[in-house]
């Protein structure tokens, strides 16, 4: 469950090189007079957006618009070319000491009427429009994430903390010392910040973390990490760090479980909206089950859980793996309590958490999960299940 909505698919810049493609195209097309006059606006135009996109990146949709106006442009400028071409001044060539002669300057051959060329120039068009037109489709089925402002009176800072559970060995692995690990976004109401303030990233705190999550995601339904390449450009309307707000009192709390295979920044809008209302939310990456948990020491941990076709072994699976996030849950409630009580001391969070009021949300396996936990710990004051079918006791 991811929720965001898509904005524009095209860039101004997209746009822009883009139009100039399809002008290229249109001007064999245009009236003699016109067409020199056209192709070299429409070369402008596109190599200037080009130029522009160079700098800040250009996305892979935009490769077949391209390529597009590549194959055009040739055929676009000859008849621009032509009259340049035939003002140029005669050369002399020597051919034996004393003698000359003079060449005439090299004038681009006219294409010659005929109704077969004139199909082919049609069918080349033709192509060349279409594969430009799949730049556009690529953008609108594949953008860039927008997500929506949230409505609240407050602004919304995030940060991302990695906890470790002393208590509890990583069953996923074979190490007898390996401990449950677990790394948690917050968000919650911050003061005003500046309307330039860089927002933070969708899908991690780096641009490198954002790739490994994506590729990973790509992986899990069979596709090309690049395809997904509009994720790793996203900005949620959140800040990094942004100063905690000054009044709301205490925040409530809302804990927050992905579903199989999800990560903690699924549901970044809903939790901005939550936060924007005076929340603190915390979702979760839970290691060997998210796609990919990035660590502070750099280390990547992928997913390693897999049903296994038998409906009566994936349900034993599913059961011990929602108990697992079950635990995560109590655990990072455990951590926060600790922060609100000044166990990590200069945080600005210290003392402004209501852990009293506490609730805990999933969706799908996140969902079973948070229904276990309220179940199982009375500290979860309610508990929302999204689409999630209980597992476990």
């Amino acid at each position: 469950m991811i929720d965001f909505i898509a904005g524009p698919n095209l860039s101004l810049c997209e746009l822009l090189a883009a139009t100039g493609a399809v002008t290229l195209v249109a001007a064999r097309w245009l009236p003699a007079a016109a067409r020199p006059y056209a192709a070299v606006a429409a070369s402008a135009l596109l190599a200037v957006s080009t130029a522009v996109l160079a700098v800040t990146g250009i996305r892979w949709q935009l490769l077949p618009v391209l390529a597009g106006a590549a194959l055009a442009l040739p055929f676009a400028l000859s008849p621009a070319l032509r009259p340049l071409l035939g003002r140029l001044p005669g050369r002399r060539l020597g051919r034996r000491p004393g003698e000359v002669r003079r060449v005439q300057p090299a004038v681009l051959p006219r294409p010659r009427g005929g109704r077969v060329r004139r199909w082919l120039a049609v069918a080349g068009s033709a192509g060349c429009l279409a594969l430009i037109a799949t730049g556009p489709v690529a953008a609108w089925a594949f953008p860039v994430p927008q997500f929506p402002e949230p409505s609240g009176p407050f602004a919304v800072g995030t940060r991302v903390v990695q906890w470790t559970d002393a208590a509890r060995p990583e069953t996923f692995t074979p190490d007898p010392d390996d401990r449950r690990t677990v790394v948690v976004q917050l968000w919650y109401p911050a003061r005003p910040v500046p309307s330039g303030a860089p927002r933070a990233r969708y899908l991690g705190r780096t641009e490198q973390e954002a790739r490994t999550v994506r590729d990973a995601l790509a992986g899990t339904a069979g596709l090309p990490g690049f395809l997904l390449d509009g994720a790793t450009r996203a900005r949620s309307r959140a800040v990094c760090d942004a100063p905690v707000a000054d009044g709301g009192g205490r925040f409530p709390l809302v804990l927050f479980s992905p579903g199989s295979g999800g990560v903690r920044t699924q549901n970044t809008a809903w939790a901005e909206e939550l936060a924007s209302h005076g929340y603190a939310v915390a979702a979760l990456d839970h290691p060997y089950d998210s796609a990919a948990v990035v660590l502070d020491d750099g280390r990547t941990i992928r997913s390693a859980t897999a049903s296994t076709g038998d409906r009566d072994a994936d349900e034993v699976l599913a059961a011990d793996w929602t108990a697992i996030r079950a635990a995560d849950l109590g655990f990072v409630l455990d951590r926060l309590e600790g922060l609100d009580r000044g166990e990590y001391p200069g945080d600005p969070l210290t003392g402004r958490l209501d852990t009293g009021r506490t609730a805990v949300a999933g969706h799908s396996m996140g969902g079973a999960a948070a229904l276990q936990a309220a179940r199982h710990d009375a500290r979860f004051a309610a508990a929302l299940d999204l689409d999630g079918f209980p597992h476990g006791p």
